[in-house]
This record gives C-alpha cells, sequence and structure tokens, in this order.
C-alpha cells in the first residue's frame, strides 16, 4: 500500500519572516480568534464582537504588527519576575535579621510610612485597569506587555504591603490600615486618588494607556521608585533605595514597550477600523453570522477624524495636566514631616527628560503643561 502524503495549507500567510522567527513571535501572534464567536455582550456593546477594533478610537492596519522590545513570553518573563520576587524577599529577610530599620531617622520613618504604604493603592488601581486593557486590546502582543504588566503593578503592590507589615515601624496590619484611611482621607491624595478612580472608569483601552503610561506613572514612579533614594540614604535607610532598584527594572521595560506602542500606533497609516479585519480576508466571509441583525458590520460604523497622533494629542492634553495637579499635590506629605524634596521640581525634571522626548518621538508637535499650552521644541 503506497504511502499518501496529505499536504496540509496554511489557514493564512504567516504573520513573520520564517527566516527570522523566534519562540516569542509563535506563541504570541495571531492568537486572538475573530470568527464565529459563541457568545455576545449581553448588557453594554451588544453590537460589538468579543474582539472587535471600534473599542478604540486607535486604528491599525495589523494590530498584529507590535512587538515587545524584550519580547516577553510567558517562560522568561515569570523566570525574570522570579528572580526579582527572590531578591525581595532575601533584602527584607536581611534587614530584619541586621535591623536595619532601628538605624533609620524618625522623620523619615514616619514620612515613609505615611507616603509610601498609601501608594500600594495606586499601584493596585493600575493593575486592575490594566486588565481592561487586556480584555479589549487587539492583538495579542498588545494583550501580552499589559498582562505582564498588571502582573507588575499587583507584584509592587504587595511589595509595599509587605514592607509596610514589617517596616517602617513594624505596624502589621495596623499600618496598612492607617494608609488605606490616608489614601481615602488625607487632602494630599486626594488628588491622585480621584485621578486613577477616573483611569478607572475609561473605557478606551488606548486612552487608558495614554493616561497611565504617558501622564500620571512617570511622574509617581520617578519620585517613588527613583527621585527619593538619595534622600532615604540620607536618612539611614537602605532597603527602600533596593526595593526601588528592584522596581525600576520592571518600570523601565513598561517604559521601553509604552515608547515603542506609542511610536509605531502614531505612525500606522490605517483611515479605517475596517483594514485589520480585511487584511486578514474576512471581507468575503461567506454567511458569517457576526454581522447579522444582533452585531453591527465594522465597514458601517462611522470612522475617527482624527489620525492616531492627533487623538493621543488630545488624550495628553486631557490627562496630563490632570496628572500634573494630581501628583505636585502630594507635596504637603513631604512638608510636614520635614523631608527636604520638592515634587515641583521632580514633576518638571520627569516632564523634560522623559515624557517631552517621548512626546516628540511621536511627532506631535505641543505638549500640554499646568497653565496652558507648551511647544515641544
Amino acid at each position: 500500500m503506497s504511502a499518501r502524503v496529505k499536504r496540509v495549507e496554511p489557514v493564512r500567510e504567516r504573520p513573520w519572516d520564517w527566516a527570522t522567527k523566534n519562540e516569542y513571535e509563535e506563541v504570541t501572534v495571531r492568537i486572538q480568534p475573530y470568527l464565529h464567536g459563541h457568545y455576545r455582550h449581553k448588557y453594554r456593546k451588544t453590537e460589538y464582537d468579543i474582539y472587535d477594533p471600534r473599542y478604540t478610537r486607535l486604528r491599525s492596519s495589523n494590530w498584529d504588527a507590535f512587538r515587545d522590545p524584550k519580547r516577553f513570553w510567558y517562560y522568561p518573563y515569570t523566570l525574570n519576575r522570579k528572580r526579582m520576587a527572590d531578591d525581595v524577599e532575601s533584602l527584607f529577610d536581611r534587614a530584619l535579621k541586621l535591623g536595619l530599620q532601628d538605624h533609620v531617622a524618625d522623620s523619615w520613618r514616619r514620612f515613609s510610612e505615611e507616603f509610601y504604604i498609601p501608594l500600594r493603592h495606586y499601584e493596585y488601581a493600575g493593575a486592575v485597569q490594566l486588565q481592561h486593557v487586556v480584555r479589549y486590546a487587539m492583538g495579542g502582543p498588545i494583550e501580552q506587555v499589559a498582562t505582564y504588566t498588571a502582573f507588575d503593578k499587583q507584584g509592587r503592590a504587595q511589595w509595599l504591603s509587605s514592607w509596610g507589615l514589617d517596616f517602617p515601624g513594624g505596624g502589621g496590619s495596623a499600618a496598612l490600615e492607617h494608609g488605606k484611611e490616608l489614601w481615602l482621607d488625607d487632602p494630599a491624595f486626594q488628588g491622585l486618588r480621584e485621578y486613577m478612580e477616573q483611569v478607572l472608569t475609561t473605557e478606551d483601552w488606548g486612552e487608558v494607556l495614554t493616561a497611565l503610561h504617558l501622564a500620571v506613572e512617570p511622574l509617581v514612579d520617578g519620585i517613588l521608585y527613583d527621585g527619593l533614594n538619595a534622600v532615604a540614604l540620607a536618612h539611614g535607610d537602605v532597603v527602600l533605595p533596593e526595593l526601588s532598584l528592584i522596581c525600576q527594572e520592571q518600570i523601565k521595560w513598561q517604559e521601553q514597550w509604552s515608547q515603542a506602542f506609542f511610536t509605531w500606533i502614531t505612525e500606522d497609516p490605517a483611515s479605517s477600523r475596517w483594514e485589520y479585519l480585511k487584511a486578514l480576508g474576512y471581507e468575503n466571509w461567506p454567511g458569517d453570522y457576526r454581522w447579522g441583525k444582533t452585531l453591527s458590520d465594522p465597514r458601517e460604523t462611522p470612522e475617527e477624524e482624527l489620525t492616531n497622533r492627533e487623538v493621543v494629542a488630545e488624550w495628553l492634553s486631557l490627562w496630563l495636566p490632570r496628572a500634573l495637579e494630581a501628583v505636585r499635590g502630594l507635596q504637603p506629605v513631604f512638608d510636614r514631616h520635614g523631608i527636604p524634596f520638592s515634587v515641583a521640581s521632580s514633576v518638571e525634571r520627569t516632564v523634560d527628560q522623559a515624557i517631552r522626548p517621548l512626546v516628540r518621538a511621536m511627532g506631535i508637535e505641543s505638549l500640554p503643561t499646568l497653565g496652558g499650552e507648551q511647544h515641544v521644541e
């Protein structure tokens, strides 16, 4: 009996070049399916499909074209973060055994308790809303970086919680409760809390990324995990600076992929949300019930009139002034404990050294700031 070799034709052209393929792309690209969904949204966006390009004003000719600069997929990501978790556990264990907290100045101990512990709620809010991005973003590569970044934020919220239980005053759960009261009631935190709640109620996942990664997070993280290190060391605290160094590794990756995403999307020339599905060959799909009576047809949806660059610029003009005001509102926490640190100076530095160069790389010509609009140049 002669064996017959059956040739299996690919469903569609591979999204990468086989000469340069890698594990990251093999397990990441085009993992989202767009046909034959069994279920529909019941209460909101009932006319939209499960994976639908209309969940954002941004448009792309190929949502799977984005690439994480570090090419993290599950295996390397978990290995990398396990090392960080082990480092943090080891740091806390050594600090407790050596009694390092006994050498910290009282003023810094009181300040750090009232500044760092409340901000675990800031990290938590960011983690929660990135899950919204995970749910509605188009393309596996974007969903994947959002997933891992949400994990990172959750991890940092828990590291700050663990630190708060044993440091700075060993107050245990009472210290966490006090921090929560400050987050909910202290006037200095209300601007930032309001900002994060506004982010939590934002539906467009592209706008969420803008509000978090282009506005508030560079400003807060620049203080939380970098700007205060020298002040902490001057007050005898070596634990928080070491913890900050570990967190900075996560934040640097977050900044790298955010810059890659926004420069990529603002250069995408797509003029229609329909272009991506059309490129996949769905234009002539025969009798697909996805565009039946219960779902609206993306081809008939009114298109966004602005370009991606103009949409991001519009979002920045809304969120960046809010972020600047919210973060500057933290200054009283420093003042009442006599900590020599200017939040306003830190904010200006971050705008000049991080946000403004990124906005320039995106081709946005002007940058909104408090008190009016400033040109990028």
